[in-house]
């Protein structure tokens, strides 16, 4: 961390060349972990201070105010945003598989029992499909202000299910679940109808990046809950601030993904596009995203403070 710091003081940050920049950062998480634990089990040892004054000087070099780095954005979008959504695959996974089983129990249950669609289908909705048309027919007379509203809407869901994170989870697991119910309700009532296919034609498109964005969002809101149910041994407070500066960087990512999907809803969904055509951008979407995270991405490395090795640290 020494070393680091005197070489950005040499060189300046700015010059400081972008493998040493990232390994600086991460040392400075490192370090402030440390402190945090010297503070708690031995407060009044020298190397308190001592870590202190390190984190300190690590503190003001890489945060230091004035003109950022010039590449910050680039690097963001280039290696950060995709290097922290692969770091929260576990938790991306699990918000994906609760918002499919909600999906698949909501299509079961209400082809079985029609009743229930007036629990997740709303009246419109429900009139359109009767009438042998989807609701959507409208999206293509007021696209532009369609599109906006739509990603806005989608916006602060993906807001919402992220920040209910700090509810322990049960926030976010509940808007999967019901979202997953509605969409289930949603296609069994229009397979009732035979209009399963055209759903799929409209949804195929912008579902491709909207519906990822949402489960991605929702991954970094079970980070939080997952430092707040399982903290380390730094606590509560430390677990969730470090987890907590890595959904933000995550969430920050999907706000591009769901202005694109919403101007996707509002421009081509609706339109009388071949199916075909939609299918092969929702396809081809799909899969540069996932090209994006997967190839963009960094080495897989955790950014929790590893557990002690056997014997403890010396002093404990």
């Amino acid at each position: 961390m020494q070393a680091f710091l005197d070489k950005a003081r040499r060189l300046s940050l700015a010059r400081v060349p972008l493998d040493a920049f990232r390994e600086g950062s991460s040392l400075y998480r490192q370090a402030v972990a440390d402190l945090a634990y010297a503070r708690m089990r031995f407060p009044g040892h020298p190397v308190v201070k001592e870590l202190g004054q390190i984190v300190g000087q690590a503190h003001s070099i890489l945060y230091q105010p004035g003109k950022a780095r010039s590449s910050g954005w680039t690097v963001f979008w280039r290696r950060t945003w995709p290097t922290s959504v692969r770091a929260a695959a576990g938790p991306i996974l699990l918000a994906t598989a609760i918002f499919w089983a909600g999906a698949i129990a909501g299509f079961f249950l209400t082809a079985q029992n029609p009743v229930l669609e007036r629990f997740f289908v709303s009246p419109p909705m429900r009139e359109a499909i009767a009438a042998k048309r989807l609701w959507t027919e409208s999206l293509t007379r007021t696209a532009p202000s369609a599109g906006t509203h739509i990603a806005v809407n989608n916006i602060n869901v993906s807001l919402l299910t992220w920040a209910l994170g700090l509810t322990f989870g049960i926030g976010t697991v509940w808007l999967l679940l019901f979202n997953g119910l509605m969409l289930g309700a949603i296609a069994a009532a229009c397979l009732r109808a035979g209009m399963l296919t055209p759903l799929a034609e409209f949804v195929v498109g912008h579902g491709s990046l909207e519906l990822p964005a949402i489960w991605i969002s929702a991954g970094a809101g079970l980070l939080m809950a997952d430092a707040m149910l399982f903290p380390g041994r730094y606590g509560r407070r430390e677990e969730l601030r470090l987890q907590g500066r890595k959904s933000v960087q995550i969430i920050v990512g999907i706000v591009p993904l769901l202005l694109i999907a919403g101007a996707i809803e509002a421009f081509i969904s609706p339109s009388n596009a071949p199916g075909a055509a939609k299918a092969l951008l929702g396809l081809c979407l799909g899969l540069a995203l996932l090209s994006y995270i997967v190839l963009c991405a960094a080495a897989p490395k955790s950014d929790r403070v590893p557990g002690p090795k056997a014997g403890g640290r010396e002093g404990d």
